[in-house]
């Protein structure tokens, strides 16, 4: 099993109330899905970059949120990470906007997480960009985890019944 880094844009889709957007609905349901019968606390990890930004949201959501992943380790911020998110912001990979979003990968990677996993399609998952983040953070020391929604952690039962038997029966 993978370590797991959770960005913050995943616990709001665990927490939050059902959107009336369908497929922000669709996401949360699917991250709930994680959470319930994939996620192994064991090897999921959060950040204090994590929590800030909990915390300066909305109380009664931050609240929740907290509580939902109060068991999981917490990766401390360092002088480290914050040079290697600068890194990814002034070399291009993100723009100065995405700070949480460079905060998040730089910790992702410092730590050595296989896996981040996020609902932030513009910034971090975000196939257009894989191939600079990627010159940007493996430097021998460090490397880029995947970059992943939870849709991509899920087995879906359909493809697989379907690989296994092409003809449906």
């Amino acid at each position: 099993m993978p370590t797991v880094y959770l960005e913050t844009s995943v616990i709001c889709h665990l927490t939050d109330p059902p959107s009336t957007n369908p497929i922000t609905r669709a996401c949360q349901q699917l991250t709930q899905l994680w959470w319930h019968t994939r996620c192994d606390p064991s090897r999921t990890f959060i950040s204090s970059y994590v929590s800030d930004e909990i915390e300066s949201a909305d109380p009664l959501r931050a609240r929740r949120r907290l509580e939902a992943i109060q068991h999981l380790a917490k990766y401390p911020k360092s002088v480290d990470i914050t040079n290697k998110a600068e890194l990814l912001m002034l070399g291009g990979g993100l723009t100065a906007k995405a700070e949480r979003a460079a905060e998040h990968i730089a910790c992702a990677a410092f730590n050595h997480c296989e896996i981040l996993l996020t609902w932030n399609c513009a910034d971090i998952a975000n196939a257009r960009k894989f191939g600079l983040l990627r010159l940007l953070v493996d430097d021998g020391e460090y490397w880029l985890p995947e970059l992943v929604t939870p849709f991509e952690l899920m087995e879906n039962s359909y493809e697989t019944r379907w690989r296994r038997n092409p003809r449906g029966h």
